[in-house]
């Protein structure tokens, strides 16, 4: 059984999550949600959502936005360093800084190596059992009482939005 780590406080929670999105992308996400909503008293603008297959697991879209996931790439120490320490992994994980350890493929990268905080993502493990690209095709994603959506309630209602911006879409089902 994992370790159950206490909920974050909503502003660190925030931080945390526009910089690692599992996760990377979160506020990208949400950037490009309101974007494309509609002006007020004007028609409504068709939605351009990202192929499924795109998403993290969680929804998330994970790209070079995310600090973790672009240090990866360039494999800064130093930068490591100072994601590790603002994302508090110490106290999340348990784990001494390795600039090693401090990595992110995303979580549906074949054939590279799981990270800690991927490793302990009960929606990664789930989604991925399910054979889903992600959990927005879940139809449980509303009541959902997985840890990230407890520890995040935000994070969650933003993803069962995604998820209906999906659904009303032609030839998305709900699994």
């Amino acid at each position: 059984m994992g370790v159950m780590h206490p909920p974050l406080p909503r502003r660190e929670f925030l931080k945390l999550l526009s910089r690692f999105g599992a996760a990377c992308a979160c506020g990208g996400m949400a950037v490009r949600l309101a974007a494309e909503q509609a002006t007020p008293g004007g028609p409504a603008a068709p939605q351009k959502l990202p192929e499924l297959k795109t998403l993290a697991y969680c929804g998330l879209i994970c790209d070079d936005r995310c600090p973790l996931f672009k240090v990866t790439r360039t494999n800064d120490a130093a930068a490591k360093q100072k994601v590790y320490e603002e994302w508090k992994w110490k106290e999340k994980f348990g784990i001494e800084f390795n600039p090693d350890q401090v990595f992110c493929y995303g979580c549906k990268a074949p054939g590279k190596p799981e990270n800690i905080p991927h490793s302990r993502c009960t929606v990664l493990k789930c989604s991925a059992a399910r054979g889903f690209d992600s959990c927005v095709q879940c139809r449980k994603l509303a009541d959902c009482d997985k840890d990230l959506w407890k520890n995040y309630p935000d994070f969650h209602k933003q993803m069962v939005k995604l998820q209906q911006a999906y659904a009303a879409t032609d030839g998305f089902i709900l699994s």
